[in-house]
């Protein structure tokens, strides 16, 4: 059975046996992340399995002083705290890896980060590499170290939004 779109998550979601390889964002998912959600720190995506969560990311609001930026997210005289999205955790549990699902799950969270940004303002999404392979990742698809911290990275939501326009995908009006 293919896993569903993404949603929110929520109860009847089965994260008992989640398993990325991080044990940090296993157990996250299986102690935080519901309440988080529930109390506004948090939307917490998932894809399923009939119920068995098979990936998840989780966004939020969040602000950062400039002097941690980029140089070139940095531009001009940001207002202090920088608005952003920070993009808190991206998952695929370990029975799902190599089907697309991480990749799916960013396409997702990046088109809602550009909506969110249109909607409330945003100047970059941020994201906490768990460890130096995942700061790799993130590095790998554009985003750029903060200059305090190698495991803090941000890519400009105008970089995002140029990208996801070049991907085909409609940012505006979409529900998705």
């Amino acid at each position: 059975m293919p896993v569903s779109a993404p949603e929110p998550l929520n109860k009847t979601h089965d994260v008992s046996n989640f398993a990325c390889g991080k044990p940090a964002l296993d157990h996250w998912l299986r102690t935080r992340a519901l309440s988080n959600q529930e109390k506004g720190f948090t939307v917490v995506m998932v894809v399923h399995d009939s119920g068995r969560v098979a990936g998840y990311c989780g966004l939020a609001p969040t602000a950062v002083v400039p002097t941690v930026l980029p140089r070139s997210i940095k531009t001009g005289q940001p207002p202090n705290p920088v608005p952003c999205l920070l993009l808190g955790q991206l998952a695929t549990d370990l029975d799902w890896m190599g089907h697309g699902i991480g990749t799916g799950l960013l396409r997702h969270a990046l088109v809602r980060c550009v909506q969110g940004a249109q909607l409330v303002g945003g100047r970059a999404l941020m994201v906490n590499a768990i460890d130096s392979e995942v700061a790799s990742f993130w590095r790998r698809r554009g985003f750029l170290p903060s200059k305090d911290d190698p495991l803090i990275l941000f890519r400009s939501i105008a970089d995002i939004a140029a990208s996801v326009m070049a991907a085909g995908i409609e940012p505006c009006g979409s529900n998705h």
